[in-house]
């Protein structure tokens, strides 16, 4: 069963609150209509899957216990629809270490986590979990099913300039100054709005176009990336390379080629290459990376943690920067062993001689912990999210200013410069 609880003056956007529990849902819908969302509940795996399969929403609560289906199952189908982009509040009266499980499921599964509550609920973690930034209906575009999207739409969106980047930064945690950025792909149409990465990159993967899409979205990388390269000695730009391409063993040299048209330096390139992507086939991985590091360009082993292969890949592919996966650091406020892993990870890097980045720096407290264990770059949202080209020089060299001139005046403890 479903039902439309409200729909406030100036919407939040689309909630489904998933819960068996009459009381409960009724509760959750109640927060969600007083927060602004147009509210839908759905008591079952059923009616949710249905919802789910036919409309867009913004953000779902998830019960964990659903019956004879769980919400370990609705997770799963939310996967494979590919709506990754939609955040999720799990709720559970089970114990916290199942919670936590659970939430670690739905990371592995690249699902957004907004939070994870038990009950009975706290009202105020509720609405904490539940606030978004106001949306303009951007669900329905984001949220469109990977199955929609044709090769001649996507090809057609290659060749009219509708993809472009977007650079998040790169702190160094030590001085506070931004020293690199990861090129983020962005695909704007005029019929669906802003499609999401989580929609058009598997779509791709599926229809044999990646290779394009690869060349293209590094093309603008390296082509909007020139001038902070320029202005800022050893900044560097990391583009990710998808799964597809890593037995492609012609991609180092196409790489070199869209560096030297753009006169680039392949120092300030950085691959960033999945641990599962690196394995899947690990002699041509090896080819590729050796022939991308002889060229000089950088290789960042990306999520680090996430796969089942972390110590091979390390000990016998040639990276020399290490990424931390975020979900470690959101869950190590709430789980003493997701810190476990970052320390040990870290000591690892160093036995290897690897730089090591950590993504999902989004607190201070965040910050804190990351720089504790010794991460030496971070990124995430108490820095700056995703900025458009045009914004992120002038944004990266206010920035720097700002730190440089607290490094100064803190003398010898330049580390708290990037706290204020």
């Amino acid at each position: 069963m479903a039902v439309m609880v409200g729909q406030a003056a100036e919407s939040m956007g689309r909630l489904l609150v998933v819960e068996g529990d009459l009381l409960q849902r009724t509760v959750i819908a109640k927060i969600g209509e007083k927060l602004g969302y147009d509210t839908l509940i759905a008591s079952s795996f059923e009616a949710a899957a249905g919802h789910l399969r036919q409309e867009p929403f913004d953000i779902m609560t998830l019960d964990l216990s659903l019956g004879e289906r769980d919400g370990v199952e609705l997770l799963r189908l939310v996967a494979d629809l590919g709506i990754r982009s939609m955040p999720i509040v799990i709720i559970s009266s089970c114990d916290e270490r199942i919670l936590n499980s659970a939430k670690r499921v739905a990371e592995g599964l690249k699902l957004s986590i907004n939070g994870c509550i038990t009950k009975p609920l706290n009202l105020d973690r509720l609405k904490e979990a539940l606030y978004l930034p106001r949306r303009t209906g951007v669900a329905a575009k984001k949220n469109a099913p990977s199955n929609d999207l044709t090769r001649d739409r996507i090809a057609a969106g290659l060749s009219r300039g509708e993809f472009f980047v977007e650079f998040q930064p790169k702190v160094d945690l030590g001085s506070g100054k931004v020293v690199g950025a990861e090129a983020l792909a962005r695909w704007q149409t005029p019929e669906l709005g802003l499609v999401s990465p989580d929609v058009f990159v598997p779509a791709a993967e599926r229809l044999g176009l990646m290779p394009e899409m690869t060349d293209h979205i590094l093309s603008l990388a390296i082509k909007s990336g020139q001038r902070l390269v320029q202005s800022h000695p050893g900044f560097t730009i990391a583009v990710n390379i998808s799964a597809s391409l890593m037995s492609d063993l012609t991609l180092p040299d196409r790489i070199e080629d869209l560096l030297l048209r753009e006169a680039m330096p392949a120092s300030s390139l950085i691959a960033e290459i999945t641990e599962g992507t690196a394995m899947s086939d690990v002699d041509r991985a090896m080819d590729i990376l050796v022939r991308l590091r002889l060229k000089n360009i950088g290789a960042a082993i990306d999520d680090f943690g996430t796969g089942y292969s972390s110590l091979s890949a390390l000990a016998r592919l040639p990276f020399n920067e290490l990424k931390i996966d975020q979900s470690f650091v959101k869950g190590g406020e709430a789980d003493p062993d997701m810190m476990k892993i970052i320390d040990a990870s870290v000591a690892l890097a160093r036995a290897f001689h690897m730089k090591v980045v950590v993504e999902g720096v989004d607190h201070p407290q965040a910050l804190e912990r990351v720089r504790r264990a010794g991460c030496d770059i971070g990124q995430g949202f108490l820095f700056a999210g995703a900025l458009k080209p045009e914004h992120a020089e002038d944004w990266i060299a206010q920035h720097n200013s700002t730190a440089a001139g607290q490094a100064m005046a803190v003398g010898e403890q330049p580390k708290e410069a990037i706290c204020a």
